[in-house]
């Protein structure tokens, strides 16, 4: 029999609770990876009846590991919900906790037969959040509190946190505790920040206030203006002219203040009131300044363009983004021809392997510059990162499909590594066609040179699958469908998105479904998204679709891809086909699709560089389009 059906025999042999099968079976395992995830198995199993000694020797055998590690936040759940805070005192260890329900079990442990001092703390800290805590930390609160530890300022604190966080039944509960003046100022405090139209009425918070609350006032009125930015900017900032006469707001905030107002009329589409506030107030805000250089692209106003460009922090400057359009505003005030000052920039840029270092080599007529150089590894660090223990119970753990705990192996025996050790880990991650885990590992070791670990040609054999089955009249190219799919998910088969899309290529259920009927795949529930042949053949299938609906042009099917089709097609309503491709690319409103669109079109050509294949950035289709 196999180690792997071995292993499977011992996990139906533990359900079973056949324990002679068990010890047969863990002998003839003693050299398998996984021998210490048979013990962790079994052991959870039987945890609420264990004597302490086997646990002692799981985790005195497995110190280090992730798997002890987790048995030792297992057997601190247990005896926290069982209150047997002694027996917790001696499993539990600060350094490797950071769940607030074990923090604050740790913390009753401690009130009741350890330091009360060190306990109460660890109180303060856990108190002092924005949000409701788990219910774990309802006892050493009430106890807490019974002793008098519960201060004013404190108690002022934590309502003040729970009103920034929208919390407002915590903070009404927490009013509650305070006394009758901090009652009455926290009920305002939450008044204001659901009418913060209030603080128009000056003479309620100019003037005299009630003694010893000078501080109190002070925030009330500064979450009051941020609130009011978010409604109306204008109104904020001429609320903010007239407090900023009668308290004495520090550097910090006023900067708060003025970069949240930026924002507000940014997000408001109030140009002239940013331009104003930004040459008034001199307040050198890089995200108000870029947005002003976007504001004026979209306007195709190419002097100011270049007068806010100038205006960016020197670091700023110097970025490929910034020295592109610089370059861009000179030809379009002065002809190409009288342009000068503007090859050097574009040339600076076209060092960069990148969205506008491939706009400004195209600009120039020159080739990409790939700069390709592998991570100085050898075959032999590969084989000597392999022989860890903790890898191996990675790979092991990978190849059986226990995803979950082969991660945390993963991410445990990285955490700490250097950063040749990184590289080496991500050379070993991408032989075992763990693509994810290489890209991560050389990002983390910031080497972002060696294109085969950070541009994998992954799943190739499904990915020229979907291509032959699309027909060569499909606009759709194996390079691309390599794009989206590493932008989307770094070839994490299994990933999950809060929103609820699924695996490679990140398709929504709906999505799939819909597209499944058209497509003939055959797709029965969200969970065979997980399968890297369906994912592939449905996201390829739903971006020719989108291609299609947008004339082949990839970078709006891109756009659409992040963003949805009819929003694309809303922004190109707005816009009339009046912009350049690039104008239209940099304006797009939202910046998470504006950026989504920028790398997946860089990708592309960086895969068919890696395919052997010389690719535009853009086609004669996609370049001359105005949007």
């Amino acid at each position: 029999m196999a180690q792997r059906d071995k292993l499977q025999a011992a996990r139906l042999a533990i359900a079973r609770g056949d324990q002679a099968s068990l010890v047969k079976l863990k002998r003839e395992l003693k050299d398998y990876p996984l021998l210490p995830y048979i013990d962790y198995w079994a052991i959870t199993r039987k945890l609420s009846r264990l004597p302490y000694e086997e646990i002692d020797e799981f985790l005195a055998d497995n110190q280090d590991t992730a798997v002890g590690d987790w048995m030792r936040v297992r057997v601190l759940r247990e005896l926290g919900s069982r209150e047997r805070f002694r027996a917790y005192l001696k499993y539990y260890r600060p350094e490797k906790i950071t769940r607030s329900s074990l923090r604050c079990h740790y913390a009753n442990a401690l009130a009741r037969h350890g330091d009360k001092q060190e306990a109460y703390q660890l109180v303060e800290e856990l108190w002092l959040v924005g949000s409701s805590q788990a219910e774990e930390c309802d006892a050493v609160f009430a106890r807490w509190m019974k002793d008098g530890k519960l201060t004013r300022e404190l108690a002022w604190r934590r309502h003040y946190l729970a009103v920034e966080s929208g919390n407002l039944d915590l903070a009404t509960y927490i009013a509650g505790k305070m006394d009758g003046t901090h009652e009455r100022m926290a009920k305002l405090l939450r008044s204001v920040h659901r009418d913060p139209d209030q603080l128009l009425d000056y003479s309620r918070f100019i003037g005299e206030k009630p003694q010893n609350h000078e501080q109190e006032y002070r925030s009330i009125v500064l979450h009051g203006l941020h609130r009011l930015a978010r409604k109306d900017a204008a109104s904020a900032e001429q609320a903010w002219q007239r407090y900023q006469a009668s308290y004495l707001f520090g550097d910090s905030e006023r900067d708060e203040i003025l970069r949240d107002l930026a924002y507000q009329y940014a997000r408001q589409d109030q140009l002239e009131s940013l331009r104003k506030l930004v040459k008034e107030q001199k307040f050198a805000d890089a995200y108000s300044i870029e947005w002003l250089a976007r504001q004026s692209l979209r306007e195709l106003d190419w002097e100011q363009v270049a007068f806010w460009i100038d205006r960016l922090p020197e670091k700023e400057q110097q970025q490929d983004r910034w020295l592109y359009w610089k370059a861009r505003s000179l030809e379009e005030l002065y002809g190409k021809g009288r342009a000068d000052s503007a090859v050097p920039l574009y040339r600076k840029a076209a060092e960069e392997r990148s969205y506008y270092g491939f706009l400004a080599a195209d600009t120039l007529g020159q080739k990409y510059s790939f700069v390709d150089r592998p991570a100085p590894v050898t075959p032999k660090q590969v084989e000597q990162m392999a022989a860890r223990p903790a890898m191996q119970r990675a790979r092991e753990l990978q190849a059986i499909g226990e995803l979950y705990h082969a991660r945390r192996e993963w991410n445990y025996a990285t955490k700490g590594m250097s950063h040749e050790e990184l590289l080496t880990a991500g050379k070993l991650a991408s032989s075992w066609g763990w693509y994810h885990k290489s890209i991560q590992s050389v990002l983390a070791a910031d080497y972002l040179d060696d294109l085969e670990l950070r541009f994998p040609l992954a799943f190739a054999d499904i990915v020229d699958d979907v291509g032959k089955r699309m027909g060569k009249k499909s606009a759709l190219d194996p390079y691309l469908i390599y794009a989206v799919a590493r932008q989307e998910s770094h070839f994490s088969h299994d990933a999950k998105s809060h929103a609820g899309a699924l695996g490679l290529m990140q398709l929504l259920p709906s999505t799939a479904r819909a597209t499944a009927r058209r497509a003939g795949v055959r797709y029965r529930r969200s969970w065979d998204l997980l399968s890297p042949s369906t994912n592939i053949a449905l996201g390829s299938f739903y971006l020719n679709s989108l291609l299609n609906r947008f004339d082949n042009n990839r970078f709006l099917a891109a756009a659409a891809y992040n963003a949805g089709p009819t929003r694309v097609a809303g922004w190109l309503k707005e816009t009339k086909n009046q912009l350049p491709y690039d104008v239209w690319i940099e304006t797009i409103p939202y910046s998470e699709t504006r950026r989504y669109v920028q790398n997946v079109l860089a990708y592309t050509v960086i895969y068919a560089y890696r395919s052997g294949t010389t690719l535009p950035l853009l086609r004669e289709n996609e370049a001359a389009s105005k949007l």
